[in-house]
């Protein structure tokens, strides 16, 4: 579809970080789309434009949008980020869940939530709409991701990944013969879990996505509540700053209590299953940087882990060559941004300028030789013979985001 850009000026010391950003710019009218009216292809309907990441994805995705979102607003593409948004809550409403992307076949699961975060970035001072959006982010906090029967784990306190699959079989009205009888192996359904982490795949989990109590969703949850919090003060809803408040500080203590290792100085993820922590070595464990949960002390600790992360082109996704593509050698751009903002939050503002130059150097560097942006990279030979389990996509949604964020940001380029 055509869409009209807005006329930009980008200043930066590096004439060739300047030219990356004019590329992105411009390359933002290939990434939007118009859902169909009806279910078409199998995309369903959603009211308002939007970005796809690129290549084969040619969908809504939950998670992806978030970090598109920060480079969007940098492109002074506000209406559209705001839409965006506006379709998550369209979601919530007519399917009581943000699907993993705007495809029938993901209605079962959603992705890392990042609603709240997105919120935020787009409200631009609208309280009536604020209002709106903060009561349909509590209804997918409630409703999915504090669902004791999916993804609440009322033992511990604390959530998990879940796939919904069955519901994919329901259809309102209609019945089926012997649909009890029906059954998916256990891997197939722990794949799909998987899938809903957005780390798709991994040797991270072990196979086992669904026995999980994850670092990166507690911490994305953990900042949900935060977020509540604050938002509630703003519309003066002074019972529920409280209540939110309450339910942070809960999940705070239970990820220390479950999730966060002393003798590593490292937060890890917790099988509740064989009630063991696994000793993998993974960016997951900056999350709680990213979302404020850690205590100045852990932060401290956390910080001595970069050196097993850092390479020639920033961070690696974890310390293992599993053959899965989120993990060694790969790097990814939203997991760079969620280390470099984390590191920041907490005042260590060299290490995250190290880490952001030395993305943006890589994904420059492949820009000018190739002319274009890509979904992951080599962090490790600074090239994109990435491992995967599909063909290289370019675009690429997410990364040209986070580029424009670290840009602006990190490195001091102006916008105007």
């Amino acid at each position: 579809m055509y869409f009209d850009l807005p006329q930009i000026r980008v200043q930066c010391s590096d004439r060739t970080i300047e030219k990356t950003l004019l590329h992105i710019h411009q390359f933002w009218k290939y990434l939007i789309k118009t859902a169909p009216p009806y279910t078409k292809n199998e995309l369903f309907y959603l009211p308002h434009s939007y970005v796809v990441p690129g290549g084969v994805f040619q969908q809504l995705f939950y998670w992806d949008s978030y970090f598109m979102i920060l480079g969007l607003k940098i492109s002074k593409l506000h209406s559209l980020a705001r839409g965006i948004v506006e379709n998550f809550l369209y979601e919530i409403k007519t399917f009581g869940i943000i699907p993993n992307s705007s495809e029938l076949a993901h209605l079962s699961r959603s992705q890392p939530p990042f609603l709240t975060s997105m919120i935020q970035e787009v409200w631009e001072g609208d309280l009536e709409w604020l209002r709106y959006a903060y009561e349909w982010a509590k209804v997918e906090y409630e409703n999915v991701w504090m669902d004791a029967n999916t993804h609440f784990h009322q033992e511990i306190g604390l959530n998990r990944y879940y796939d919904r699959l069955e519901s994919l079989l329901k259809v309102k009205g209609e019945s089926y013969l012997y649909f009890s009888d029906t059954y998916f192996s256990e891997r197939f359904w722990q794949e799909r879990v998987e899938a809903e982490s957005g780390w798709d795949y991994t040797g991270r989990f072990y196979r086992q996505c669904g026995n999980v109590i994850p670092v990166d969703l507690n911490s994305l949850l953990y900042k949900y509540e935060t977020d509540f919090s604050y938002l509630s003060k703003i519309l003066h809803l002074e019972n529920e700053v409280v209540f939110w408040k309450n339910r942070a500080s809960k999940r705070k203590k239970l990820m220390d209590q479950y999730l966060w290792n002393q003798e590593l100085g490292m937060y890890l993820d917790y099988n509740f299953v064989t009630k063991q922590q696994y000793r993998y070595f993974s960016l997951a464990t900056f999350y709680p940087l990213w979302a404020s949960v850690a205590s100045p002390q852990q932060a401290a600790k956390i910080r001595k882990h970069i050196s097993l992360f850092l390479c020639a082109g920033g961070m690696v996704t974890s310390t293992v060559p599993s053959g899965f593509q989120w993990d060694y050698p790969n790097g990814w751009a939203p997991l760079q941004w969620i280390v470099i903002q984390g590191l920041k939050n907490y005042g260590y503002l060299e290490e995250s300028l190290q880490i952001a130059k030395r993305w943006i150097r890589l994904c420059t560097h492949v820009f000018l030789k190739h002319g274009k942006l890509y979904e992951k990279y080599n962090v490790v030979d600074f090239n994109i013979q990435a491992v995967g389990r599909y063909p290289l996509q370019e675009g690429f949604g997410w990364t040209n985001g986070i580029y424009e964020k670290i840009a602006v940001d990190i490195l001091g380029c102006i916008v105007q």
